[in-house]
């Protein structure tokens, strides 16, 4: 009881003082964007009113006047010089005033174009972290699509076998399979939008064979089989990346071949070496109906092909893929495309 009556009032010390003292991170950065653009608005209209005050007298002096002399009057011979002195000034009062009026336009002119420069120079960041969040949100949502599906078609598939008195284990197994999958996406999608680019040895053999897993229950509701074909030997094909970024790309890639191919038809995943065996290549093919022209729209963020099929994404799918291909150094293309099939090429460097 003494060690819980002493534990009590050391969380209730510690705890106005967080509350007290604890700032976010967000209001810090909102802090320090405030007060940089104070600050540079406070030099910027600093130096447009000292310069502007300067060029104000210049313009009053412009348009003032010798009295005396410019009438043609010798200063010498006029009783006024003894008060006023020979260089007695007047001031042209419409020149006055116009030089005023600019004077102060000139001032309502330099306040907005300095303050739309600041603006967009400090709000720029910000608005680059909106989209690098939207984006997110977009490619996190559209990456657990495909995980998402296959985890139901396992659910009803665990159902079936629960209802017909069948064992369930290597289904279950699947599902926990799946789940782990969908956490290492999102591991991955976070550190790609943070920028971060680690890599390691990955044996593409082992990709493909990860990637087919995981779409091989959307295939089969689709009545489509894959078939896998390595040119060579499977411990050649070792490239530098991220297996489960790689796999992200070959998943999209074999998706979009899976929801285009024709039941009863197969998809054919081909591995073998492309430039004189510097890079690797992974051909999918499928026997759809091909894409058309101008393939490279397909790769567009949010580009849709409206082709009649019932596969109508939301255009994320192989634009993400690229972007992974890109980050590690290779190419995703459209290689070849007919009314007989397509074949999409993913090609990476090997390791010296």
């Amino acid at each position: 009881m003494r060690t819980t009556g002493h534990t009590t009032p050391t969380t209730k010390t510690k705890t106005p003082t967080t509350a007290s003292h604890g700032h976010t991170p967000g209001r810090q950065a909102n802090t320090t964007v405030a007060g940089l653009i104070s600050r540079r608005m406070t030099i910027a209209m600093a130096v447009v009113t000292i310069v502007g005050g300067i060029l104000f007298a210049a313009g009053v002096l412009l348009g003032s006047r010798h009295e005396i002399t410019e009438r043609g009057l010798d200063p010498n011979a006029m009783s006024v010089t003894e008060q006023f002195g020979s260089g007695m000034m007047v001031i042209d009062t419409r020149k006055a005033i116009a030089f005023t009026l600019l004077f102060v336009a000139g001032v309502v002119a330099a306040v907005a174009i300095i303050g739309h420069h600041y603006s967009r120079k400090e709000v720029a960041p910000l608005e680059h972290a909106l989209e690098l969040q939207k984006n997110f949100v977009a490619d996190a949502s559209h990456e657990l699509k495909t995980p998402l599906a296959v985890i139901a078609t396992r659910i009803d598939l665990i159902d079936f076998r629960r209802t017909h008195h069948q064992p369930i284990d290597t289904a279950l197994n699947d599902l926990r399979s799946d789940v782990d999958r969908m956490n290492a996406i999102l591991t991955d999608l976070l550190s790609a939008a943070r920028g971060a680019v680690n890599t390691q040895p990955v044996a593409l053999g082992n990709v493909i064979a990860r990637s087919v897993d995981a779409v091989r229950p959307l295939a089969e509701r689709s009545d489509v089989t894959i078939d896998t074909r390595v040119d060579g030997e499977a411990q050649q094909f070792i490239v530098q990346g991220n297996e489960t970024g790689l796999s992200r790309c070959m998943v999209a890639v074999l998706d979009n071949a899976i929801a285009h191919a024709p039941q009863g038809t197969a998809v054919t995943v081909s591995l073998g070496f492309l430039h004189h065996g510097e890079s690797a290549a992974i051909r999918v093919s499928d026997h759809g109906p091909g894409i058309g022209e101008d393939p490279e729209r397909l790769f567009r963020r949010f580009a849709r092909d409206d082709d009649g099929t019932a596969h109508q994404g939301y255009g994320l799918g192989l634009a993400l893929a690229r972007d992974v291909a890109d980050r590690y150094g290779g190419t995703l293309d459209v290689e070849s495309t007919s009314p007989q099939g397509t074949t999409m090429r993913l090609v990476l460097p090997l390791t010296a």
